[in-house]
């Protein structure tokens, strides 16, 4: 398990130099492009005080609905070469050429402490024969200690964790082996090359720790190439992940947590704006995740669909290639790289 550069072709070096490593200053990572200015204390003290006028008179967050046999109907797409079970939130199982993965697993509350709306749709007894475990950053409904652990067990210490440079010592002791990534590293495990690749966010676990460790997204490339963004503003960096890879088969991107625009806008993308990240990746299918989990913000729940299909609607995308599931929802890719069709389980419905 030795990290390697991906490949990066020389132009896309000489034109996105800034996105090709983070800047590390004073031992605190941060992004190396021009941004929004990310929120501190008081934009989070101003954002908390003011009124939420993006709800309903008398809205209430509401779980939904979850397909009682999603997990059977995720077994039975077992012939294709690639397939994912949308868990709930962020967290994914995606399996490519026979090789397992889950993405920033957490089954219960985030940091002990935030109610889960929507109970996830597989607990870690189900996600066995795990090849390893990916974790994009240190925020705590993406890095869930508890969730990590019970991963460890179920897989009796054959997963490997796989996390962003710095991140590592943030894990539990049961979470081995473990191997820490750098943007534009990766790690080929049964076939299935994992490729650490940036985002624009940021890390905090604890009051002194902010920007300790290095943050992320992921494309894991086999038969297909699929890619998961984790938490992140919109920005030039996924113009050049699709460069590098020559175009993304399937690509989880975010539709919550988005609102208010001025508190958000540098850290998690609007609806509209994973849209745009689509076609920057140039990828073939859209597969919604962090939303409908938990109430992290100001927009309702399902707000982050139903506004995604009206864009799609608008820009004349495909309906076969957009997929908002259900919480156990799953999608399958059949065909060549780039030319791929999507069969779909148990897509969500308002």
């Amino acid at each position: 398990m030795i990290p390697r550069p991906t490949p990066v072709p020389e132009a896309v070096r000489e034109q996105y130099a800034a996105y090709l490593a983070p800047e590390l200053e004073q031992g605190r990572f941060r992004n190396g492009w021009q941004s929004a200015r990310l929120p501190g204390l008081p934009e989070v003290l101003r954002w908390k005080t003011q009124t939420n006028r993006q709800r309903p008179p008398g809205y209430r967050a509401r779980p939904l609905a979850v397909p009682e046999r999603g997990w059977q109907a995720f077994q039975a797409l077992a012939p294709f070469a690639t397939r994912a079970f949308w868990i709930g939130h962020a967290s994914f199982l995606l399996e490519l050429d026979g090789a397992r993965f889950v993405v920033d697993p957490i089954f219960g509350r985030a940091g002990g402490l935030v109610p889960r709306v929507t109970p996830a749709a597989a607990g870690a007894e189900q996600l066995t024969d795990l090849t390893a475990v990916l974790v994009t950053h240190g925020h705590h409904d993406h890095l869930d200690p508890t969730a990590l652990r019970q991963l460890a067990a179920a897989n009796a210490g054959r997963a490997v964790f796989i996390v962003p440079r710095g991140l590592d010592g943030a894990l539990p002791r049961e979470c081995r082996p473990v191997l820490a990534l750098d943007w534009w590293q990766y790690v080929e495990l049964a076939g299935v090359r994992v490729h650490l690749t940036p985002a624009q966010h940021w890390h905090r676990r604890g009051a002194f720790d902010l920007n300790k460790a290095l943050w992320g997204s992921y494309v894991l490339e086999g038969t297909h190439r699929v890619y998961h963004s984790g938490d992140t503003g919109h920005f030039a960096g996924f113009e050049v992940i699709g460069q590098v890879f020559g175009g993304i088969d399937m690509a989880c991107l975010p539709l919550g947590a988005y609102e208010p625009r001025w508190f958000m806008q540098a850290q998690h993308m609007s609806p509209e704006q994973s849209l745009d990240a689509l076609d920057a990746l140039q990828a073939r299918h859209f597969v919604g995740m962090h939303w409908g989990a938990y109430d992290l913000s100001d927009e309702p729940l399902s707000a982050g669909p139903e506004l995604a299909r009206e864009q799609a609607a608008a820009r004349g995308l495909s309906p076969e290639r957009l997929h908002v599931l259900a919480p156990g929802g799953s999608i399958a890719l059949r065909g060549a790289r780039g030319d791929t069709h999507a069969e779909v389980q148990h897509r969500y419905a308002p």
